[in-house]
């Protein structure tokens, strides 16, 4: 993959190269996601069948560690790190910072959480095994790695390069899961063995992708770790309110409902579903924040409209086309995960809610601004964990769904507002769809069908 391409133009002609290039990549990201949701719902439906709703349960509570680690410890300098790759720092420095950042973070979240697994076993950890916790626990570095790396990857426009380390280990996992799992019956042993050995190979694969990349796109000016931290730090509140803002219901159902493993087990089923909604404004966003980095706010200001109406388009499409496809395939694939089917449906129009907050989101962050979203966001956060604190006892995982639902709606809310007042364009213009979207939507729908085929049958790792 070439190096670093300059977003801003001085005319017309390139302008319209710069924004081809963009969809172009966009496309190669959602055909990846694409690809990988096929794998990772098998991956996924294999375990629920096998480990059934309680075992489900249990291998959540303990793959879900390492995120909420990263949540609280990694302040905010993947994104750093991301904005500056996308604005040409010198990748070295960035590798540098990387392991700088990877090996100080790390020990000390190993040794916090290492101490303070006895309390966490006792509240919010309830369904996941202690012995489990411990292992996945001993992960984090390499969890940290892959996180740093991709973004850097990204941030480089190496698109392809990361797309491909992707669907090579998610098709890895999926033959640990069938082997260990399905095979020699090692239960949710296996299944977080398969886990712990996907994290590990991805850190190895991103990292000789960068050493790969440095000889072509070696940058410019290194980038300081002030600098990164100072970014990291003005960024890391938002992304720490976002992500307990989605995953705050998964501890809160632990700690408070009696059947927390059973409920855990089929919420994650529902989330699951309603989170494919994420692969569109994650393929976005993921190449929009760099982009947006690089770019002059009058390029920003031009793209913002036009994807943020778009995703909405693409998001109601497929919640709607998730329907009646939950309701088959879950009454004849998955028939002990009923359950699950209210909490999805609730949590549903959420889930396109928070499609416009990612977009919007990345937009606000890739022009510099990521401590603007801080405040309101920890704000959502509140209202989220009191909503799931007054419903779950009484709704149970429902309960959990319509927290969701208010909390990701007024982040939506939020940032839609941020980016508007940062765009200068009126907020309806962000997101409402019109004739263009729909002539965009289905006159690409042809070519992303193939090139989804093309990446799934033809791909090679270069």
């Amino acid at each position: 993959m070439s190096g670093e391409e300059s977003a801003a133009a001085p005319s017309a002609p390139p302008r319209k190269a710069a924004t081809g290039t963009f969809a172009k990549r966009v496309a190669g990201v959602l055909a990846t996601r694409v690809t990988l949701f096929a794998i990772a719902f098998l991956t996924s439906v294999l375990l629920s069948r096998i480990l059934g709703p309680e075992g489900k349960g249990a291998y959540v509570a303990v793959v879900a560690l390492p995120g909420m680690l990263a949540a609280l410890g990694m302040l905010g300098l993947p994104s750093a790190v991301n904005y500056y790759a996308g604005k040409g720092a010198q990748l070295r420095s960035l590798v540098r910072a990387t392991a700088i950042f990877t090996v100080v973070l790390s020990t000390f979240m190993i040794v916090v959480v290492w101490f303070g697994l006895p309390v966490l076993e006792t509240s919010v950890l309830r369904a996941a095994p202690d012995y489990l916790l411990r292992v996945v626990v001993l992960t984090i570095p390499a969890g940290m790695l892959a996180s740093f790396g991709g973004a850097i990857l990204y941030g480089r426009h190496a698109v392809k390069v990361y797309n491909l380390i992707q669907l090579w280990l998610a098709a890895v996992l999926l033959g640990l899961v069938v082997v260990l799992v399905m095979l020699l019956r090692f239960g949710i042993n296996g299944a977080v063995a398969g886990s712990v050995t996907y994290n590990v190979l991805t850190a190895l694969a991103v990292m000789v992708a960068l050493r790969r990349l440095g000889k072509t796109s070696p940058g410019a000016d290194p980038a300081s770790l002030k600098q990164l931290v100072s970014y990291g730090v003005r960024a890391a509140p938002s992304l720490f309110a976002s992500y307990f803002n989605y995953r705050a219901d998964t501890y809160i159902i632990q700690a408070e409902m009696s059947n927390y493993d059973y409920a855990l087990g089929q919420y994650s089923l529902a989330v699951t579903m309603d989170e494919l909604i994420f692969y569109i404004p994650d393929s976005i966003s993921t190449i929009l924040l760099p982009r947006v980095a690089g770019a002059t706010p009058e390029e920003a200001n031009l793209w913002i409209g036009r994807v943020g109406r778009l995703s909405t388009l693409l998001s109601i499409g497929l919640a709607l086309c998730l329907i009646p496809t939950a309701f088959v395939g879950i009454h004849m694939i998955l028939p002990r995960f009923g359950d699950s089917i209210p909490p999805f449906l609730v949590l549903l129009p959420g889930a396109v809610s928070m499609s416009l907050a990612k977009v919007m989101g990345s937009y606000v962050a890739g022009r510099g601004r990521p401590g603007v979203m801080a405040m309101g966001t920890i704000g959502v956060l509140i209202i989220n964990v009191a909503l799931n604190i007054l419903l779950i006892p009484k709704l149970g995982i429902v309960g959990a769904s319509l927290a969701s639902l208010v909390s990701y709606t007024l982040q939506a809310g939020l940032y839609v507002y941020l980016a508007s007042r940062l765009s200068g364009q009126p907020w309806r213009s962000l997101f409402v769809p019109g004739r263009d979207e729909l002539r965009i939507l289905f006159g690409t729908g042809t070519r992303l069908l193939s090139r989804v085929l093309k990446m799934a049958g033809l791909a090679r790792f270069r």
